[in-house]
């Protein structure tokens, strides 16, 4: 327990130390920035320099994140932005996009607040290690220079020696509320995104409830039925030997068994690959989605890298949607050719899926489609879907690796 102590206050003391060399880079570039911005406002110039400055603001959010991470294992997460919602922007909505949308406000804020808040935790950084040692060092040479104020100086030392890992966690956990408060999601976000995983886990309840009667109707329609008449003829087969008959008569009732017994099988193998594949369990998303795109009538181009393998639910959220995709893509979209592009980050997992065909997808109807986005929504995934008639069909999605 001290150890791990010792190591979060070292931890804690290093982004103290950082906060002012990193405020005040941060300060000086935006403030020069915003300074040339708003001097070229009035020629509109200066929109499109304060556009830069935002999403430059953004990439030192970044930044921080990984800070934060890093040295104080807070994992905060991105707010949504306005282009998170646009499947293709524009020039112009590029530009203007950051100048409206108060994520970007919010993380400028933070990285221009982080000089004072740096300097701050950087004064009580110091003040917190090396004064202590100052002080007491008076103790032994400091009687003659100081004279009365020696007792004051030493005894102010081994209050700061007691009082100074506290000082370094508040002024800590100040800056963890301030970037949770700025860097993190808003409130009407987090309420937005509560209601849409509200009704997605409604929706995911319904698709679960109707894919087991599924399941109970094919077992019962299906393998239950071919599983009873092996049994049937099985039974024939025995009485027909039984009473003698004839062994032609009895081998076509035992081939006619076998038959339906090797249909059974199949269907319960196929029954078993769509509510979870061993493959996926045993060999990942790379073999498991190289089995799905041989069985398409589609030629699939797939193309997976992945620095590590996503926790179970991610993954198979991951494979599923892209079972579903290539399911569309087989029935639907007369394509030639389609690719499937897995890239694993070490916290991303991204996935394109696109196709040549007809395109002309309708997102939002369909429970194929809604089904998709309701379990990729339940592991905190996103999907943005493009599909212009005659221009083919692109899904690109993006899931968190944990």
């Amino acid at each position: 327990m001290r150890q791990v102590y010792n190591s979060a206050l070292i931890n804690k003391t290093i982004y103290c130390l950082l906060g002012l060399p990193i405020g005040l880079g941060w300060f000086t570039v935006f403030a020069v920035s915003l300074s040339v911005a708003g001097s070229l406002l009035v020629v509109l110039v200066g929109f499109v320099l304060l556009s830069f400055t935002l999403r430059i603001a953004a990439g030192a959010a970044h930044v921080e994140r990984r800070i934060l991470q890093e040295l104080l294992r807070v994992d905060i997460p991105r707010g949504t932005r306005l282009a998170d919602h646009q499947e293709r922007p524009t020039i112009g909505s590029r530009i203007i996009n950051p100048l409206r949308d108060g994520t970007y406000w919010r993380e400028l804020f933070f990285v221009l607040a982080r000089f004072p808040l740096g300097l701050t935790s950087f004064v009580i950084a110091l003040m917190a290690w090396v004064y202590p040692v100052w002080a007491l060092s008076t103790f032994f040479w400091g009687w003659w220079v100081f004279e009365g104020w020696t007792i004051l100086i030493v005894a102010t030392g081994l209050a700061f020696t007691l009082l100074g890992p506290i000082f370094i966690h508040a002024v800590t956990e100040l800056h963890v509320y301030l970037a949770t408060l700025l860097l993190g999601p808003s409130q009407a976000q987090l309420a937005q995104r509560a209601r849409v995983v509200e009704r997605s886990r409604d929706r995911s309840l319904e698709a679960a409830e109707a894919e087991r009667r599924r399941i109970e109707r094919n077992l019962h329609d299906g393998a239950q039925a071919r599983l009873a008449t092996v049994a049937l003829d099985l039974g024939r087969a025995k009485r027909k030997l039984e009473q003698g008959g004839a062994s032609d008569e009895v081998g076509q009732i035992i081939d006619g068994a076998h038959e339906d017994a090797k249909a059974a099988i199949v269907e319960l193998r196929d029954l078993a690959r769509g509510i979870h594949p061993a493959v996926l369990t045993d060999r990942g998303l790379d073999a498991a989605l190289s089995e799905v795109a041989a069985r398409c009538p589609v030629p699939i181009h797939l193309d997976v890298r992945m620095e590590r393998r996503p926790t179970m639910p991610v993954e198979s959220a991951a494979y599923f949607a892209v079972c579903e995709l290539i399911t569309n893509i087989g029935r639907h979209s007369s394509a030639t050719n389609a690719w499937v592009t897995v890239r694993g980050t070490e916290d991303r997992l991204s996935i394109e899926v696109s196709d040549d065909g007809v395109g002309g997808v309708t997102t939002g109807l369909g429970t194929g489609i809604t089904g998709l986005y309701d379990r990729l929504t339940a592991v905190d995934g996103t999907m943005n879907m493009s599909s212009p008639l005659g221009g083919g069909t692109t899904a690109l999605i993006e899931l968190p690796v944990t």
